[in-house]
């Protein structure tokens, strides 16, 4: 039954924004950290899934080192970096925080509408 609604694909998402909460969380902790990187979520595109998808021996290279989860972490170049070797820039990394913030949310949104339509289909209360 679950398999033909987006909760899978809302609930990828919601991993890949909890990641980007965690490097974001790191980064504003390691500002002051010598010789830090700030780290970023990259999410995938939709055709490295499908090239992956296209694999049809084990054999074969993988088009990725990605565990297919949909995003990775790589290092965020944004920035300059300062005496001291960090790149951290407070400012994008609150940016970062709050557009992450509104996406976790919408994406929270939409999958307690999928659970409302579901409690209708099931006879439960509007």
């Amino acid at each position: 039954m679950f398999s033909t609604t987006p909760l899978g694909a809302i609930e990828q998402a919601l991993n890949g924004s909890m990641a980007e909460q965690n490097a974001i969380a790191q980064n504003i902790a390691n500002i002051d950290t010598p010789g830090y990187k700030a780290q970023k979520v990259v999410f995938d595109d939709a055709l490295q899934g499908e090239l992956q998808a296209n694999q049809t021996g084990s054999g074969q290279l993988p088009f990725s080192n990605s565990a297919n989860q949909g995003f990775h972490t790589v290092t965020d170049t944004y920035g300059t970096i300062q005496n001291n070797g960090n790149n951290v820039d407070i400012d994008h990394e609150m940016s970062e925080l709050s557009q992450n913030q509104l996406l976790y949310q919408s994406l929270t949104q939409a999958a307690s509408d999928q659970f409302k339509r579901f409690n209708i289909v099931l006879g439960g209360a509007g």
